[in-house]
């Protein structure tokens, strides 16, 4: 984030853009300085810091990431426009060092030392994860390696990182990149088409508005299809930073002469409006960044437009809004990883207290960071003259050195995950007494066998790839309905088909286990965030809403077409696809209808519905808590009954309301105490996320739930 100087035609101006405000009687009669954008970075990394730590006082504060993003495009246009417009040409090498020089240093300095404190107090079980971050964030890539985890299906239940901010940094740099490389390639085409010079100006305004059309269009259609990947998009952010430059392509001057001194105060503080009213209309639940971005966007760009010349300046000289801009970037490095890291150092959650010792904290490490380490290399003399090529040599080798650091933890983690595999996998196959759901925990009399008090298995580490799903029984993105075969291809004595979302879909080796079993043939159907019902599920974009809708379409379609099927398995998750209320009737009601509703496509035909009740939620930091725990399993990180069971499932409901034709099926006794719901049962991790079993303890499961099948089936033919 460019939280540098402010619009400055000198190095001496630059330079005292970072000390203290002019005071009255200062022989200097004039400063230069764009103390309103001072002041706007202020706003700007205050709101987002404050978003971060108290996210429901201030909803819209993640906007402030799309207020330095109109910044930097304000600012780096407008060095590379007077460059151009001087000499003609951009030096590419010469750009790019300046910035490596003012960003790398306070950068790497916070992806290093928060690396280590992952090593100290982060549980092993995130080490992947935030590993892989780690990297991502240090080559400025880190907002494609999110994009990526939010469509992908084992990254969906990834926690928070503490390098998760530099998504945004990445995208700037990216920004740094294109940039001089689109003016430079656009004056050379002006030039060769119109056989004479081109203007800069002109040039860089048509580039510059080609982008805003083009990105923000792009942004409205991709928020709408999908809103994970359009959050951390360059080109769904590209516009915000054109605008911002198009706002530099208006010299201050010219602003000032086209309109009067009211108009252009009145536009800035209309600017200033804008932002604070986006901090509380737009919320979480906003589609973002979409149109709704240009609120802001379009409330900075006034701002920087008109800001210069009104009592703006005023403000961000005012001493302390000077310093927080001054500070900006480095309190946005330093603050997250607080945010992110503390809680798992004290084992509970961020209290008043811990939130504003982590906001004086930000201040104070990023007050040292900017005076001690920033400012002093930026304005050393030998950095000064380090030429371009010694700068790319020594980013290299630093980008080395913090990349090594990310990619030892991940080595490390893979002995661990190769050992612990290996363990895992010899427990499953060695006929261990009371492992996992043979455990019987509400059992009377429990199974419990000493060997397996201190085993927890899949470790934490490798809990999140623990996952039997597989892509031919996976519908994503999609309203195909792919169908999987599991058990003996012919001969089989029963033919039935699991059909449901990725609760259903975690189970894909227990089914085949129950399958080989009883010589079934079980077919599975699964579709993310999408069971078998008539309801309208409101999951993610419209477009995931119209593939959903599509998919239990063609899944009735399905089960209309085999009435040959001896019983079709449901189960679906309470937490994912949430159906809302419809024709007069509450949530729980439209659950229960839908479902017996989208039943009747197998009863119809004579196929009877077997229902899986869905299993118990767990804590949302389960596996980072049992990651660790050392020594023998304690209940630390168990759940209460009444929490874990409480989201409606409806399916013993829809049941009752098609009787002789369906059966419940309900697990909960393997995976909860009358009390409790622990995180471990018989040495074996439960879940692999808040919602979805560990594949580990779902096969364990195979025996009881066949038998119950085996069971249902049997009451259903009478």
């Amino acid at each position: 984030m460019e939280a540098r100087t402010a619009e400055a035609p000198t190095r001496r101006s630059t330079r005292r853009s970072t000390r203290r405000p002019p005071r009255r009687g200062d022989a200097r009669t004039t400063d230069a300085t764009r103390w309103d954008i001072q002041g706007l970075r202020a706003f700007a990394v205050l709101a987002v810091v404050c978003y971060h730590l108290w996210p429901h006082a201030l909803p819209g504060g993640f906007v402030g990431v799309d207020v330095f993003f109109v910044i930097s495009g304000f600012l780096i246009t407008g060095h590379l426009l007077r460059e151009l417009v001087a000499t003609g040409r951009i030096g590419l090498a010469g750009f790019w060092s300046r910035r490596a020089k003012r960003l790398l240093p306070g950068a790497f300095l916070a992806i290093a030392a928060t690396g280590t404190a992952v090593l100290v107090w982060v549980p092993s079980a995130l080490w992947g994860q935030y590993s892989r971050e780690l990297i991502a964030s240090t080559v400025y890539l880190q907002n494609w390696q999110l994009a990526a985890d939010s469509v992908d299906y084992l990254a969906q239940g990834n926690q928070a990182s503490p390098f998760q901010h530099f998504w945004s940094l990445s995208v700037e740099e990216q920004f740094y990149i294109a940039l001089p490389l689109l003016l430079l390639v656009a004056l050379w085409v002006g030039r060769r088409l119109r056989r004479s010079t081109a203007s800069p100006t002109l040039v860089a305004r048509l580039v510059l508005g080609a982008v805003v059309v083009l990105s923000l269009a792009w942004s409205i259609v991709q928020t709408e299809t999908a809103p994970g990947v359009a959050y951390f998009s360059t080109a769904t952010r590209a516009w915000e930073f054109a605008l911002g430059g198009l706002a530099a392509t208006v010299p201050l001057a010219a602003a000032r002469s086209t309109t009067t001194r009211w108009a252009r105060s009145g536009a800035a503080w209309l600017g200033v409006v804008g932002l604070v009213v986006s901090l509380f209309v737009i919320t979480g639940s906003t589609p973002f960044p979409g149109i709704a971005a240009a609120l802001p966007a379009v409330a900075a760009t006034l701002v920087v437009l008109f800001g210069g010349g009104s009592a703006l300046q005023a403000v961000g000289r005012f001493a302390p809004i000077a310093f927080l801009g001054r500070i900006s970037y480095a309190v946005y490095l330093w603050h997250w990883p607080a945010v992110v890291i503390l809680p798992l150092a004290l084992r509970h959650d961020l209290t008043t207290e811990d939130r504003l010792a982590i906001l004086v904290g930000a201040v104070v490490v990023g007050s040292v960071t900017t005076l001690c380490v920033e400012e002093p290399l930026r304005f050393s003399p030998w950095v000064r003259a380090l030429r371009p090529r010694r700068v790319a040599l020594y980013g290299v080798v630093s980008t080395v050195l913090v990349v090594a650091l990310g990619a030892a933890s991940l080595t490390a983690l893979h002995v661990q995950q190769v050992q612990d595999a290996e363990f895992a996998r010899e427990l499953r196959t060695g006929h261990v007494a009371c492992f996992g759901a043979a455990a019987l925990i509400s059992s009377a009399t429990p199974c419990v066998n000493p060997r397996l008090a201190d085993v927890r298995v899949p470790a934490a580490a490798n809990a999140v790839a623990d996952d039997s799903n597989r892509t031919p029984c996976w519908s994503n993105d999609s309203s195909a309905f792919h169908v999987c075969q599991l058990g003996p291809r012919s001969g089989y004595t029963k033919h039935l088909i699991a059909i449901g979302d990725s609760h259903n879909n975690v189970l894909v080796d227990t089914y085949e286990r129950i399958a080989r079993q009883h010589d079934w043939r079980i077919d599975v159907a699964g579709h993310q965030s999408c069971y078998l019902t008539t309801a309208q599920q409101a999951a993610g974009s419209q477009q995931q809403v119209d593939d959903c809708t599509g998919w239990k379409r063609n899944a009735m379609s399905y089960l209309r077409a085999h009435p040959d099927l001896d019983a079709v398995l449901v189960t679906h998750s309470t937490g994912n696809g949430p159906v809302a209320a419809a024709g007069g009737r509450s949530a729980d009601e439209t659950v229960v209808d839908g479902l017996v509703a989208a039943w009747r496509a197998a009863t119809d035909v004579g196929i009877p519905v077997i229902a899986l009740r869905d299993n118990p939620t767990a804590r949302k930091d389960v596996v980072a808590c049992v990651g660790q725990m050392s020594g023998p399993t304690t209940g630390t990180c168990d759940s209460p009954r009444s929490t874990a069971l409480q989201p409606f499932d409806g399916s013993a409901q829809a049941v009752a309301r098609t009787p002789g034709r369906a059966r419940l099926i309900d697990l909960t006794p393997y995976y909860c105490t009358a009390t409790t719901c622990p995180a471990v049962i018989g040495g074996v991790l439960v879940h692999r996320d808040q919602t979805h079993l560990t594949n580990t303890f779902a096969v364990t499961l195979a025996p009881y739930l066949g038998t119950a099948i085996a069971g249902a089936l049997t009451a259903l033919r009478k």
